[in-house]
């Protein structure tokens, strides 16, 4: 989001942890290192938080620049970039859809697809050329695989995460432009008739 007086792009996520009913919002700034947080939560789970807190512990540019973030401005561009970065996702998703109905391997994604990126497992290619059913196992090694040659040989970064818990042979691709979007897709298909 762009701040429309000072010119300062920040960034605004919101984390739900499970605590109590613990929900954390943190507004960052890209062109310096301020950040400030806010957490709404339970009274007793509050008194500890700012017990353990220093106290005035905000500064006069980092309020500022919350609210900034807060004008009708900078509301309605984030607003915009959210509805950009949607209908990226879901335009992801299809193309990666279409890569996994040829046969290359890619699964349903996995989890809420409701971030900014999306999770998608690759499948065990068995012995032959053939298509790849969609009922085929994860397959970690091939993710692998496919994850250090995209970024050696196309220097396109996706994120392996076969290594995590129920993500087994699972790549991260996080939305990007529409144009960036493609260009995965295109590289994807690419290295899946390979890998």
């Amino acid at each position: 989001m762009r701040d429309a007086n000072s010119k300062q792009e920040f960034r605004v996520s919101c984390h739900q942890v499970n605590l109590s009913g613990f929900l954390l919002f943190t507004f960052q700034s890209y062109n310096s290192d301020c950040r400030l947080g806010i957490a709404l939560a339970q009274p007793a789970l509050i008194q500890i938080l700012s017990n353990t807190k220093a106290p005035y512990n905000i500064s006069t540019p980092t309020a500022h620049l919350a609210l900034s973030a807060l004008s009708p401005a900078s509301v309605s561009l984030m607003q915009q970039k959210v509805s950009k970065l949607v209908q990226g996702r879901k335009t992801l998703l299809e193309g990666l859809e279409l890569l996994g109905a040829k046969g290359l391997g890619i699964g349903k994604s996995i989890g809420g697809n409701d971030a900014n990126f999306v999770v998608i497992p690759l499948l065990e290619r068995t012995v032959g050329e053939g298509p790849i059913p969609q009922d085929a196992k994860p397959d970690s090694a091939r993710a692998h695989k496919v994850y250090k040659f995209l970024a050696e040989s196309s220097g396109l970064v996706v994120r392996y995460r076969g290594n995590e818990p129920g993500c087994e042979g699972c790549l991260r691709i996080t939305i990007g432009t529409e144009q960036e979007n493609i260009e995965v897709i295109k590289k994807l298909e690419e290295v899946l008739r390979t890998i």
